[in-house]
C-alpha cells in the first residue's frame, strides 16, 4: 500500500479520574481513562485528540482518538510521568480499531505502543516513521527518517502488515514463510531501540500473525482480529468487538523478557500472543522509561483508540475495577454492574487473599442500601477458593477471603440497584475494592485498591448509560 505522509511515601497527581502513585522502593501505579476532557499527564499530537473534548462522545465515556478514519492521518500520545524499570512494567489498556466508511484496503494502517527512554524532553520529543513504521520506526519518507527519539520498544498492532517487512526503511523483517506477498497484516510486531546507527535502528524482533492464515493476503486483513473489519455508523459495541491488551516486562535473570497477552470480546480470561527474551547486554534498558502510543493512516484508514491505561509493577497481587455504566440517571430507577479482577501475578498459589468491596459515597461514606442496593455477586472460575457472599446483602459492603494459582486471574461481579432520586444530581458514587494477603510479601501495595465511580446525572430524555467507568 502506498502512503502519502502520512518513595514508602507515595505522590498522587489526580486529575479527572486519572491517578500516579510512585513509592521511594521503586513500586509504581499509573492509571488514566482517557475518558474525559483533561490532558493532566498526557501529551497529545498531531492528529490525536481526546473524543470527549470535542463532543464526538460524552465527558466520562470518551476515548483517545489517534487517527480518524480518513486518509493519512497521524497521531500520537504519551504518559508524561516517567517510572522506574528496575521491576519491570506492565502496561494495560483496551483498543478499538474500526471505520465508518469503505476505505479499499480494509482498514490500515496499524498502532504501536511504545516505551522510550524517560530523559527525552518533550522539546526532543520526535516520532519515528508513519506509514508502516506506525510512528517507531526509520522510514523512507522523507530519506533518513529516524526511529522514535529514546524508542527502546516498539510493539506494533498492525492490521494492513507492514511493520513487519523491510520496506520503506525499515530494519529487519519477519522470516519470508510468515510473511503473505511481502507482508504480515493482522499481527503483533516487535521492533527494538532506536539507534544513532541508522541501519542498527528499531530492528525487527519477533512477531506474531493472529487468527486464520489461509488465503490471500487480502482475505487475512479483512478477518476481525487486530481490527473490526464490518463498516459501522458507531464504534462497536464490547460484546461485539472488544480488546485489552497486557504488555509485561520482567527480568527474571541477566536478561529481559517481553510477554504479551490480549483478551477479545466475551472471553474472561487473557491469551498470551508473545513471550521474547532480550538480552541486557545488547539491549540495555533506561533507568526510567515513558510510555506512549502512535498511529497512522495512509490510503486505507481505521479510527484508532485507546482508553483505560493502566502502568504498574509485575509480581505482585493487584486489582482493577471497571464497570458498565459511567453515569446512572437521577430519575430512574436502574441496575448497574461492576467487574472486579483480581490478579495473583506472583509464583506462589494464594489461598488466602483478602477482598474487600464497598459502595461508598463522595466523602468516602457507606452508601445507605436505601438509596443504592447490592443485589447479588458471582465470581468465574478463576478462582480457586472463595466465602464471598453471593446474595441476601444488609449493607453495601462484601468481605471475604478468595484463592488463585500463581499467575493467574478471577473475575468478581457485582450487581445493584441505583434507586431513583437515592443520591442526588450532580454527584457520585463509586464501588472500591481492596486486596491484600499475608501469605507472600506483596512489593507493590500502590495497585491493591481500585474504584469504579459511577456520577449521577439530570437525564430529561431516556438515555443509554451503558458505557464503561474507569477504575483509579
Amino acid at each position: 500500500m502506498k502512503h502519502q505522509h502520512k518513595r514508602t511515601v507515595k505522590l498522587f497527581a489526580l486529575a479527572a479520574l486519572s491517578a500516579v502513585s510512585i513509592s521511594v522502593n521503586g513500586q509504581f501505579t499509573i492509571t488514566n481513562p482517557l475518558t474525559t476532557k483533561d490532558l493532566t499527564g498526557i501529551r497529545v499530537g498531531d492528529n490525536a485528540y481526546l473524543t470527549a473534548a470535542t463532543g464526538a462522545d460524552p465527558n466520562g465515556a470518551g476515548w483517545l482518538r489517534l487517527t480518524e478514519a480518513k486518509s493519512n492521518q497521524k497521531g500520537f500520545m504519551y504518559v508524561t510521568q516517567g517510572f522506574p524499570t528496575t521491576l519491570g512494567v506492565i502496561a494495560d489498556f483496551e483498543y478499538k480499531d474500526w471505520r465508518n466508511v469503505a476505505d479499499g484496503y480494509y482498514g490500515a494502517d496499524g498502532f504501536c505502543v511504545y516505551l522510550f527512554d524517560a530523559s527525552v524532553t518533550d522539546a526532543n520529543f520526535k516520532l519515528g516513521g508513519y506509514g508502516g513504521s506506525l510512528g517507531y520506526a526509520t522510514y523512507s519518507n522523507p530519506a533518513g527518517t529516524t526511529g522514535l527519539s529514546g524508542g527502546y520498544l516498539g510493539l506494533g498492532l498492525d492490521a494492513y502488515g507492514n511493520y513487519a517487512n523491510n520496506g520503506e526503511n525499515r530494519n529487519g523483517s519477519a522470516p519470508a514463510n510468515t510473511l503473505t506477498s511481502g507482508m504480515l497484516p493482522n499481527a503483533f510486531v516487535l521492533r527494538g531501540p532506536t539507534s544513532a546507527t541508522y541501519n542498527n535502528s528499531n530492528v525487527y524482533l519477533t512477531s506474531t500473525p493472529l487468527g486464520d492464515r489461509s488465503g490471500t493476503v487480502d482475505a487475512i486483513r479483512q478477518r476481525n482480529e487486530i481490527d473490526y473489519n464490518t463498516i459501522t455508523a458507531t464504534r462497536p459495541a464490547d460484546n461485539i468487538f472488544y480488546r485489552r491488551v497486557q504488555v509485561i516486562v520482567t527480568k527474571p535473570g541477566a536478561d529481559y523478557v517481553v510477554t504479551v497477552k490480549w483478551r477479545k470480546e466475551n472471553q474472561s480470561d487473557f491469551t498470551q500472543v508473545m513471550n521474547y527474551t532480550l538480552s541486557s547486554s545488547t539491549y540495555p534498558i533506561p533507568n526510567n522509561l515513558k510510555l506512549g502510543f502512535s498511529a497512522s493512516t495512509g490510503g486505507g484508514f481505521n479510527y484508532q483508540e485507546i482508553r483505560n491505561i493502566i502502568l504498574t509493577t509485575p509480581g505482585n497481587l493487584r486489582v482493577d475495577s471497571r464497570s458498565d455504566s459511567y453515569f446512572t440517571c437521577n430519575e430512574r430507577t436502574s441496575p448497574i454492574t461492576f467487574k472486579i479482577e483480581v490478579t495473583n501475578d506472583t509464583d506462589a498459589a494464594l489461598n488466602n487473599i483478602n477482598f474487600n468491596g464497598k459502595i461508598v459515597d463522595e466523602n468516602n461514606n457507606l452508601v445507605d442500601t436505601s438509596k443504592f442496593k447490592i443485589t447479588s455477586l458471582s465470581y468465574n472460575s478463576g478462582f480457586t477458593n472463595s466465602n464471598l457472599p453471593t446474595s441476601n446483602f444488609t449493607t453495601n459492603e462484601i468481605n471475604g477471603v478468595v484463592g488463585l494459582n500463581a499467575k493467574s486471574s478471577g473475575i468478581i461481579t457485582v450487581t445493584g440497584q441505583y434507586f431513583k432520586k437515592g443520591i442526588g444530581t450532580n454527584k457520585s458514587f463509586k464501588m472500591v475494592s481492596n486486596v491484600s494477603t499475608n501469605q507472600v510479601t506483596d512489593t507493590d501495595p500502590t495497585n491493591n485498591t481500585a474504584s469504579s465511580v459511577i456520577e449521577v446525572r439530570k437525564c430529561s430524555v431516556i438515555s443509554n448509560p451503558m458505557m464503561p467507568a474507569y477504575s483509579k
